[in-house]
């Protein structure tokens, strides 16, 4: 079962509990797509848990049971049609209008809206492989996201030839869409799933940067050691200073440790920084020599 049928399957088995709630639910489904065909509405609705609640509901408000057919372009929806003055009345006034009112009867009324809406045309990618929150409205895309960015969630629309989305991909509005339809379950899997993705990605970018840093410091090691032998080779080293003499032996006899670990074992101490500009002063002798012994 797909990321978002688990998300719709846990909404039809917490059914609100509030009359006005299962109501504002069921406009939710009809307002996002339900049809007037002749004088009987129609609500087309994908899988047998959620076509069995919409029926349920459509006998619980408008009193009719809903007759179920396959439509004629096949597929995976079910047809729902029902014959209900109401419901012919509140499609219609939507698709003259263009405009939706959202119920507000009590505190949950809203969420319950949503959720209706989730379940007929919406759907959410999996979380851990990426962010993507879309409704399928057709000619109702435009009406859908003006009432739904009244409400703060902000959609694109994307318009193509056999259909037409209101699509997010941003986590955050995804989040707060839940939130807004009662669904924390699902809000608090996306925060989840955002910060061990966070998690993991900062510790990926640690690890690189660690290994970029050591391989620049092996590179640097490499290059000081070769100057530092061919001034030993030239008998030279003993023309150093005393600081840079002991600090060129030292990094012979420790190739592999870094700029931080050499200057721990120096005597006398050092720091970090004073030890690597004495290893400058080396590299910059070496280079003297070798252009003089050039000349």
């Amino acid at each position: 079962m797909s990321f978002s049928k688990q998300q719709k399957q846990g909404l039809i088995q917490s059914l609100p509990k509030n009359s006005c709630c299962r109501r504002s639910m069921l406009y939710g489904m009809l307002a996002a797509k339900g049809e007037l065909m002749n004088d009987a509405v129609s609500l087309r609705i994908d899988g047998e848990d959620a076509i069995a609640l919409a029926k349920r509901l459509i006998h619980e408000f408008f009193g009719r049971d809903a007759a179920v057919s396959t439509p004629h372009a096949g597929g995976r929806c079910r047809e729902l049609t029902f014959t209900s003055a109401s419901a012919t009345q509140m499609i219609s006034d939507i698709l003259m209008d263009g405009t939706l009112s959202v119920p507000q009867k009590c505190a949950s009324c809203r969420s319950a809206f949503l959720q209706g809406i989730f379940l007929v045309c919406g759907r959410v990618s999996d979380p851990t492989k990426q962010y993507c929150l879309e409704f399928s409205l057709g000619n109702r895309a435009d009406i859908f996201w003006t009432t739904l960015g009244n409400m703060g969630i902000y959609l694109k629309i994307s318009r193509k030839e056999n259909e037409c989305l209101l699509y997010t991909k941003n986590s955050t509005t995804i989040e707060d869409f839940f939130v807004l339809a009662g669904m924390n379950a699902t809000a608090f899997t996306m925060m989840n799933s955002k910060i061990k993705s966070d998690i993991r990605n900062n510790a990926n970018r640690v690890a690189n940067c660690e290994t970029n840093n050591i391989g620049k410091a092996v590179t640097a090691s490499g290059r000081q050691i070769s100057a530092i032998a061919q001034l030993e080779r030239s008998n030279l080293l003993s023309s150093l200073p005393d600081e840079l003499e002991s600090t060129a032996r030292l990094r012979l006899q420790y190739p592999d440790l870094s700029l931080s670990q050499l200057a721990a074992v120096s005597v006398p101490p050092i720091s970090k920084s004073g030890l690597s500009h004495r290893l400058s002063r080396i590299m910059a002798f070496c280079d003297e020599m070798m252009k003089t012994s050039v000349k």
